[in-house]
């Protein structure tokens, strides 16, 4: 069978696939271990380690990963090749060490992997790779913990016998967020025989995880797999063998990244193609090095979302704090992290009844009733040519074959409810089509949709073209019975005389465990409990039945409140005060299912009606200062000791209408431009006051702050104010008293104990005959 059977039998080990051509993801349920999380794909280095000229660039993509860890909830940093331009320099790899060393000190878990600039391409060896990235580096990584950790490197024999020591230019790690769990994978530079050998144990070791493959190069800039390879030190890997021999055949990688292409400013490409498995693998190269100044800082970084099944790809600068926002470079796709498993239904490989004729198709062959018992039967492959375990050709001339085989497999099935996502994958030379249970499927490379024994495949297709490029059909939901299934299919050939023409087929769904139904909770017991006159408590506990995860609770006019756990409280936090409220109090079960309703009631007492309160008085005593010079530092602020200034009551100032003078000696000339005054006042609960307003007269002008912050200011310039700033207008007292500031107050901008006003009062001109300051805080508060 080769490689694609091997394929369909590792598949009943993966964890999490997400199905191709279902046309809709099954929707997730959000849980607290959904969590959003970002990892981070950091491109080749090698134009910023080069030189001295650059390698700032590279130390503020490192910091920024840094910077912005809390924010994206950064998880892992993979290093995906080239981190030196030459691997032999010294000063290269000190450069790469010392800030891929920013990430290591602060507890950020990352990883690397040789480049083609990182080892001699001619002996495979790279010692300055090895001293400067060797395993110890990881494994003794402060990062290490239960939910991230190194896992391994090729030479540690952790799986048997590795056979070679490749230190760190092979290694894996594992990441587990929430329900996610992922192993990072990371395979030197064109991955010899040794290095997938070593991959495959590692995958089979761990197969409840997802796969990130890491990667130099895998696609180029066009998107393509390349077959080119340059290594001599042994019989590399191109990226198309690698594909088909280890991507496609372990069908829990479901994203590789790389590096390595580029062509001018164009280094990114993506591609998405179904494994065997018929579940997508997302290919992504990002490689910046060949754009200005060794590529100007761009990396990119994907935001995985569990619970909706996407990653989000962003492409960001910090050098040039922008991000790069075309369809290649901010984009989202399709995954699967939620937890269930993979099943393999019906393995590639299978026994199959099969009737090769030229003959017209009989009638219902396709249904489950149908009897084949006339038909041949052989294990698949079947057909003729290249890759045909069983052969059914119907020998010379070439003029006599059908131009469609038919096959027929029976798959008994249990627990179909558990079932989702279900598909199944084809490799047919040259075209197919597919039924189940009698429901045509879907045909592929057909000339007809409706296909019979005269429809030809509309393409010649050889058999390593259909096993890397099978045709993948969703099951849709109800089509499978619990016991018996018939699978159907007609293989066509697009000649008679073609050289080659095989068939196989496997089956796989996502399987997740229906647990049986709950039974219901009964009403809940509960009570309702006023606290105050627009607060209530309401408080249950599981009356009789299932059991209970929470309550939700409703009254007329109010956003249903809901409250976890099998008693508890909740609060109304809105009731209508003086008022007879009922509330409905529903139990639900762990599976949803919801109770009767218990109505229970509750008075809440009237509102309480606020009074008026004055916490300034006009005539309230205030500290002034009156003198030349500089402000005292902090003068505005609670803290500040003011009792070696004046004190009286107001009103404050000279001319007429003053309680107390404030003012210097004659000449007039000599009388600074400002005045300083505070006052202090004591408020013992700030939430009860509402309506404050701040009243103040000055003539000529004034800046009043609260607490030390500026809440408004009278006849004063709009710009910073100091002891020698002028009032911009002169009013007599009069003219004052008719148009004071007037300044509504917050009661947030109060705390408990004492609050402190404090004004500076400013002259238009010296000798102004009067100025006169007073000020007055009134509001209202709850008895």
């Amino acid at each position: 069978m080769g490689t694609w059977t091997r394929a369909r039998r590792r598949a009943l080990a993966v964890v999490g696939a997400t199905v191709m051509l279902v046309g809709a993801l099954v929707p997730a349920v959000a849980s607290a271990a959904d969590e959003t999380f970002t990892i981070v794909v950091l491109p080749d280095t090698q134009g910023y380690t080069v030189s001295s000229t650059y390698e700032q660039t590279m130390a503020a993509q490192t910091q920024w990963i840094v910077d912005s860890r809390a924010q994206l909830n950064t998880k892992f940093v993979i290093q995906v090749g080239d981190l030196v331009e030459s691997w032999p320099n010294v000063n290269h790899w000190e450069r790469a060490s010392r800030y891929m060393k920013t990430l290591d000190d602060a507890g950020v878990p990352n990883s690397v992997l040789p480049g083609n600039h990182d080892l001699d391409i001619t002996t495979g060896e790279s010692s300055t790779y090895d001293s400067y990235f060797p395993p110890s580096r990881y494994s003794a990584a402060s990062w290490n913990s239960p939910t991230v950790s190194y896992g391994g490197y090729l030479g540690q024999n952790q799986f048997g016998p590795d056979g070679i020591d490749r230190k760190n230019k092979d290694s894996y790690s594992l990441l587990t967020v929430g329900d996610t769990k992922l192993l990072l994978l990371s395979l030197e530079f064109e991955s010899p025989a040794y290095t997938l050998a070593w991959a495959q144990r590692v995958l089979d070791a761990h197969p409840d995880r997802k796969v990130i493959l890491a990667t130099h190069g895998f696609i180029n800039t066009g998107g393509t797999r390349a077959t080119h390879v340059i290594r001599t030190d042994v019989t590399p890997v191109s990226a198309v063998t690698l594909w088909n021999d280890f991507v496609a055949q372990n069908c829990s990688i479901f994203l590789v990244v790389n590096g390595h292409w580029h062509d001018g400013d164009i280094g990114e490409a993506r591609r998405t193609d179904p494994n065997s498995c018929g579940t997508p693998v997302h290919q992504i190269l990002s490689n910046y090095q060949s754009r200005a100044n060794g590529g100007n800082g761009w990396l990119r970084y994907y935001t995985f979302d569990p619970a909706a099944g996407t990653v989000d790809a962003f492409t960001y600068s910090p050098t040039l704090q922008q991000y790069e926002t075309d369809a290649g470079s901010r984009f989202t796709l399709p995954v699967d992290l939620e937890p269930g498993t993979d099943e393999v239904l019906l393995a590639g490989g299978s026994t199959w009844k099969w009737r090769n004729s030229t003959q017209a198709w009989p009638t219902g062959w396709t249904t489950l009733g149908f009897d084949d018992s006339g038909w041949g039967s052989g294990r698949a492959p079947l057909g003729w040519g290249t890759g045909a375990v069983t052969s059914i050709d119907l020998g010379p001339p070439s003029t006599n074959r059908a131009r469609a085989m038919l096959f027929r497999t029976t798959v008994t099935l249990a627990d179909i409810d558990e079932l989702s996502g279900v598909t199944v994958s084809t490799r047919a030379d040259d075209g197919v089509a597919v039924w189940v249970n009698g429901t045509l499927l879907g045909t592929s490379h057909l000339q007809s949709p409706a296909p019979t024994s005269a429809t030809y495949a509309d393409a010649v297709r050889s058999t390593s073209v259909a096993t890397a490029d099978p045709a993948v059909f969703a099951v849709p939901s109800g089509l499978l019975r619990e016991g018996a299934n018939v699978i159907a299919a007609s293989a066509h050939v697009n000649y008679r005389g073609t050289p080659d023409s095989t068939f196989d087929l496997v089956m796989t769904a996502r399987r997740t465990t229906v647990d049986p139904p709950q039974d219901p909770p009964g009403a809940p017991a509960a009570t309702a409990t006023a606290t105050s006159p627009t607060s209530v408590d309401i408080a249950w506990s599981p009356g009789p039945g299932g059991a209970v995860s929470g309550v939700e609770v409703s009254r007329p006019g109010m956003t249903t409140l809901t409250g976890t756990g099998a008693t508890g409280v909740v609060t109304d936090a809105a009731a209508p005060a003086g008022s007879a409220v009922s509330y409905a109090v529903v139990a639900i079960g762990p599976d949803g299912a919801r109770s009767a309703a218990t109505t229970v009631s509750v008075t809440t007492p009237p509102a309480a009606t606020p009074v008026p309160v004055t916490l300034v008085r006009s005539d309230a005593a205030w500290r002034f200062r009156y003198a030349a010079g500089a402000w005292p530092t902090g003068w505005t602020g609670v803290a500040f000791d003011d009792t070696a200034w004046g004190q009286g009551a107001a009103p404050l100032g000279f001319g007429s209408g003053i309680t107390t003078v404030v003012d210097v000696p004659p000449p007039t000339t000599q009388r600074p431009i400002s005045m300083l005054f505070r006052t202090s006042f004591t408020v013992t609960d700030p939430a009860k006051l509402s309506e404050l307003v701040l009243t103040a007269r000055a003539d000529d002008g004034a800046v009043v702050t609260v607490n030390g912050v500026e809440v408004g200011r009278l006849r004063m310039p709009a710009t910073a104010v100091t002891s020698t700033t002028y009032a911009t207008a002169a009013p007599n007292t009069a003219a004052a008293v008719a148009s004071p500031l007037v300044i509504p107050i917050p009661a947030s901008s109060l705390r408990a104990g004492v609050n402190v006003i404090a004004v500076s009062t400013h002259l238009n001109y010296r000798s102004t005959p009067g100025v006169s300051f007073v000020a007055t805080l009134e509001g209202k508060t709850l008895p």
